[in-house]
C-alpha cells in the first residue's frame, strides 16, 4: 500500500487483510494478530456511541487533545465521523473520488458523508449508494466469502435513506441472520469463528433495521459479548485466540457501540467491578490517541483506533447520521445508441440517471457494454464490441448537451433524450459523415371540449401545404423541419430530399428524440420511423415523405421540439 494515495484506498483493508496473512502468517503470528484485529474493524467496522458520564468539554472540546490528535493526522474516513459528530466540519476532499473494486470500499466513505451531512448520491458526482447496489448478487453483498462487507454495507445503506423494506436491504439482512454463529456471535468471514467487533456491528445493522434488543438473534449476540469480556472490563478481538486475548481499545469502543445500540448504560456491563469504559480510558494517551493495548506504542493504526474512540464516547450510534435525502424517481426517457459505423438501439423507458437508460437499452436491444473501474469512478468503455482506443470512445448528452459528470450520477428528468455514441473525447462523433440531424417543430393549440363532447382547436388553423426540403447525408443542417401550427386529428405532411453525395452505398435508418410527440406520431413513407428503411446507391438521392397525425385525444399543448436523425450504413462490396 504504499505506493497508494490511503484516502482512496479506505475500506480496502480487507485486502490488505488477506494478503498479509496469505504472506506472513507463519512468521509473525502475534503481530498479525494484533494487525488482524486492526485492520478487520478499520474496514468493516461502524461506530455508535455510549451512555458516559465524562464530561463534554473534556471530550470534545477545543482543548480536546482525541480531537487535537486527529485534526493533526491525515484524515480517513473513520476521523471524518469522529470529527463530525462532535461538532467539527472535518475537509471532505478525500471523498470526492472514491475506488470502487470492491463494496467494502464504498462503505465506510457513504458513512462519513452520512455523518457530515452530505449526499452520497451527489457528491463528487457520482452516485456511491447506487453503485454500492451494484454489487449485491441477489443473495448477499460484496464477496461471497466475507461477512464483514455485508454488515457495513447495509448499515451505508440505511445512512442514505434506503428503506427497511427494499428488496436488496432485505436480502441483506437475511443474509447476515443466516450466518449468526451457534454461540450467539458473528465472524469477519463466512464460517468463520465469532469475534467482538463484528458481532458488535451486526448488533448495530439489527437495531438500525429496528430488531427489538429483546429479539432472539440479538439477545443471542448480547451473551456471546457478555460472555467474552475481560476480568480488567474490556473485551478482546478473539476470546478464544490462540494469538492472545488481551483487552483491546478497538474491541472496547465496538463494544460501547453496540451497547448504546441496546440502548443500555455502559456501567452495567462490569465484569468483577470494572467496565469496558474503564479499561478504554487506561488506553489514552497525553497527545490524545488510544493505544490498541496495553505496553504498545503509536502506529499507523492509532489515528483509526482513535477514531473508534472518540466515537464510542460521543453518545452516538451507527449509522452516526441517517440522511432522508430525496431517492430520484424514475422518470421516462428516450435513448439512441450509435457506434462507430453503425446504429445499435433506440428505443424508450424509465430509469433514474443516464447509466440506468444504457442498461435498459441493452436490455430492450440486445447489445452488451462493460463498466471500467477507476480512482475517477466507472465509466463504459465498450458497447457492442467497440472498445475506447486512443482519443475516442463512449460518451453521453443528455438533450444535446454533454454531461459533466459520470452517467450513474447523472439523473434524467421527464422526457430527457439521451444519446451515447462513440466519439472523440472533444466531444465530436468520430464518424459525424455518417449522421444527420434534422431539427424538428410543431406548435400544438390548446384544446376545448365542446357541448357534443368532440375536440376541436381554439382558432380555426388552415391545413398546411407540402413543404420539401433538401438534405445532404452526412452534412450538418440547422434549418428546421416545420410542421406550423397543427390540425388536431388530421396529417401534417413535408416531403424532403435525401443525397447521397459519398462513394459508397448506403442504409439509411432514422431515429427520433426530443418530445414524445414526434416519436409516437412520426411516419416516414407511411411507416413507423422505426420500420423506415431505404437503400440509396453511391451519388444518387431519394424522396422520402413525413406525416405527423395528432389525435383528437392528445392532452398536449404548445411548441414542441425534437430532431430525426438519419443513419447511413456503408452497404458491404
Amino acid at each position: 500500500m504504499s505506493n497508494q494515495n490511503p484516502l482512496l484506498v479506505q475500506g480496502s483493508f480487507v485486502s490488505v487483510y488477506l494478503e498479509y496473512k496469505s504472506i506472513t502468517y507463519s512468521k509473525h503470528k502475534q503481530m498479525f494478530s494484533r494487525l488482524s484485529k486492526n485492520i478487520s474493524i478499520g474496514i468493516g467496522s461502524v461506530l455508535i456511541g455510549v451512555v458516559i458520564s465524562i464530561p463534554a468539554a473534556h471530550l470534545f472540546g477545543a482543548d480536546s487533545p482525541s480531537v487535537a490528535y486527529l485534526k493533526g493526522k491525515t484524515l480517513s474516513p473513520w476521523s471524518i465521523m469522529a470529527l463530525s459528530v462532535v461538532g467539527e466540519s472535518p475537509a471532505l476532499d478525500s471523498l470526492k473520488v472514491v475506488a470502487a473494486l470492491k463494496a467494502i470500499d464504498l462503505e465506510t466513505p457513504i458513512l462519513a458523508l452520512t455523518a457530515a451531512g452530505e449526499n452520497p448520491r451527489t457528491f463528487g458526482g457520482e452516485d456511491l449508494v447506487a453503485k454500492l447496489k451494484t454489487f449485491y448478487d441477489g443473495t448477499q453483498l460484496g464477496e461471497t466469502g466475507v461477512i464483514n462487507d455485508d454488515i457495513f454495507g447495509l448499515l451505508a445503506l440505511l445512512a442514505s435513506g434506503e428503506k427497511n423494506d427494499d428488496s436488496i436491504v432485505v436480502g441483506i439482512k437475511n443474509f447476515i441472520l443466516s450466518t449468526q454463529n451457534a454461540d450467539g456471535g458473528f465472524s469477519f468471514a463466512v464460517t468463520g469463528t465469532s469475534d467482538t467487533n463484528t458481532t458488535a456491528a451486526a448488533i448495530m445493522t439489527l437495531r438500525a433495521l429496528g430488531m427489538a434488543s429483546s429479539e432472539s438473534p440479538v439477545q443471542q449476540a448480547v451473551l456471546y459479548l457478555k460472555s467474552a469480556q475481560n476480568e480488567d472490563g474490556g473485551f478482546p478481538y478473539d476470546p478464544k485466540s490462540s494469538w492472545g486475548t488481551a483487552s483491546d481499545a478497538s474491541s472496547d469502543a465496538w463494544v460501547l457501540l453496540a451497547i448504546k445500540a441496546l440502548g443500555e448504560d455502559s456501567a452495567t456491563w462490569q465484569k468483577s467491578g470494572k467496565t469496558p469504559l474503564m479499561h478504554l480510558e487506561t488506553l489514552k494517551q497525553e497527545n490524545g490517541s488510544y493505544l490498541y493495548q496495553a505496553g504498545g506504542i503509536e502506529d499507523s493504526f492509532t489515528p483509526v483506533t482513535t477514531s473508534y474512540a472518540l466515537l464510542a464516547l460521543s453518545g452516538k450510534t451507527l449509522p452516526v447520521r441517517v440522511q432522508s435525502f430525496d431517492v430520484p424517481a424514475e422518470a421516462s426517457f428516450s435513448i439512441q445508441v450509435e457506434g462507430k459505423d453503425k446504429f445499435l438501439c433506440d428505443t424508450d423507458g424509465t430509469a433514474k440517471t443516464a447509466l440506468d437508460a444504457l442498461k435498459k437499452a441493452s436490455d430492450a436491444c440486445g447489445f452488451s457494454y462493460h463498466l471500467q473501474s477507476s480512482t475517477l469512478g466507472e465509466y463504459v468503455d465498450e458497447i457492442a464490441g467497440e472498445k475506447a482506443f486512443g482519443s475516442a470512445g463512449w460518451l453521453y448528452a443528455v438533450n444535446k448537451k454533454l454531461a459533466s459528470v459520470g452517467a450513474g450520477a447523472y439523473t434524467l428528468r421527464e422526457g430527457d433524450a439521451v444519446r451515447w455514441y462513440f466519439g472523440n473525447f472533444d466531444g465530436t462523433s468520430a464518424r459525424e459523415d455518417v449522421r444527420t440531424e434534422i431539427p424538428l417543430s410543431v406548435s400544438i393549440p390548446q384544446s376545448t371540449s365542446g357541448g357534443d363532447g368532440s375536440v376541436g382547436a381554439e382558432k380555426p388553423v388552415s391545413e398546411e401545404r407540402v413543404v420539401s426540403m433538401t438534405v445532404e447525408l452526412g452534412k450538418a443542417t440547422t434549418e428546421t423541419l416545420g410542421f406550423g401550427t397543427a390540425s388536431i386529428g388530421k396529417p401534417m405532411t413535408k416531403t424532403i430530399a435525401l443525397k447521397n453525395s459519398g462513394a459508397v452505398a448506403t442504409t439509411l435508418s432514422t431515429a427520433v428524440s426530443g418530445d414524445a410527440v414526434f416519436r409516437r406520431y412520426l411516419r416516414l413513407n407511411e411507416k413507423t420511423w422505426r420500420d423506415y428503411r431505404v437503400q440509396l446507391s453511391a451519388n444518387t438521392s431519394t424522396t422520402t415523405s413525413l406525416s405527423l397525425s395528432i389525435p383528437a385525444d392528445y392532452e398536449g399543448s404548445g411548441a414542441k421540439t425534437g430532431a430525426l436523425i438519419f443513419w447511413a450504413t456503408p452497404i458491404a462490396q
